[in-house]
């Protein structure tokens, strides 16, 4: 008998089965997620470039409320809950 190896996966990548095993549900992605350039863009329906806009120096001074960036040496990292924060407040300050 070969000895197994556990192997932990990302909170976004863990399904659940039913009982019944005929069905397959995601599960709900946490809120303190780390999300790269691509993903945020995706969750926000644009381009990649439109959120590396909106996290330059000049991007940054031309809007009141910018988008919350992590600065990384391997690159820009966002938190879900900042981003999501931040649309909440991009849509209350459009709608008044």
């Amino acid at each position: 008998m070969r000895p197994t190896t556990a192997v932990t996966l990302p909170a976004s990548l863990v399904v659940t089965v039913s009982q019944a095993g005929d069905e397959i549900l995601p599960t709900a992605p946490a809120d303190n997620d780390v999300l790269t350039v691509a993903e945020v863009a995706k969750l926000l329906k644009c381009k990649p470039s439109s959120i590396y806009n909106l996290t330059r120096h000049r991007g940054r001074a031309r809007y009141a409320n910018p988008i919350p960036v992590i600065r990384l040496p391997l690159g820009l990292r966002f938190r879900r809950s900042s981003v999501l924060a931040w649309l909440r407040s991009q849509e209350t300050e459009n709608a008044a």
